[in-house]
């Protein structure tokens, strides 16, 4: 499914579900939700700011006890807004709902349409994302592969989200 096409929420609990984020070159990332039968493909731009800084800050404060966050992806126009919820009578669960706007960055989303929201395991939610980004920060130890790339990866901030990820699912 490409960004554009709606697809039908699915509002229920799911393991049947896996991502990948990848760093591309030049301020590029891409972020693919493959759920049940569907795949969603989401363009990332970095130019209108640091996005895996800001899903690293939005996975940190669900792990230290915020019930609630949100943070946006944009693209070149337009882009998604992700928010995270807890499910407040089973706070290891948390419900994932991305919704696309059309608005350019300098101009407030105005209105959201809503493609996907399911529920899952805070804990497979964590450990999908933090195996991407670690993923992502070995691959940035090679000098061809970090070219062109080095500067779109928050280190600081990964290793802090390391430190707590791993805490968290005590591994």
């Amino acid at each position: 499914m490409q960004v554009g096409e709606v697809c039908e929420a699915i509002m229920e609990q799911t393991n049947d579900l896996d991502l990948l984020l990848t760093l591309n070159p030049n301020g590029w990332s891409t972020f693919v939700l493959f759920i049940k039968d569907k795949t969603i493909d989401i363009p990332i731009t970095h130019v209108f700011g640091d996005p895996y800084s800001d899903l690293i800050q939005a996975l940190s404060s669900l792990i230290e006890g915020e019930k609630k966050v949100s943070f946006f992806w944009y693209a070149e126009p337009g882009g998604h807004r992700i928010e995270l919820q807890k499910i407040m009578t089973r706070q290891h669960k948390v419900i994932v709902s991305i919704s696309e706007f059309q608005e350019s960055f300098c101009d407030d989303p105005k209105e959201y349409e809503l493609i996907i929201e399911f529920e899952l395991k805070l804990n497979h939610l964590i450990t999908l994302f933090y195996l991407q980004l670690h993923k992502t920060h070995v691959l940035l130890r090679d000098t061809e592969f970090a070219k062109d790339r080095m500067n779109d990866f928050p280190f600081r901030e990964f290793h802090q989200f390391e430190n707590l990820v791993i805490s968290f699912l005590e591994l």
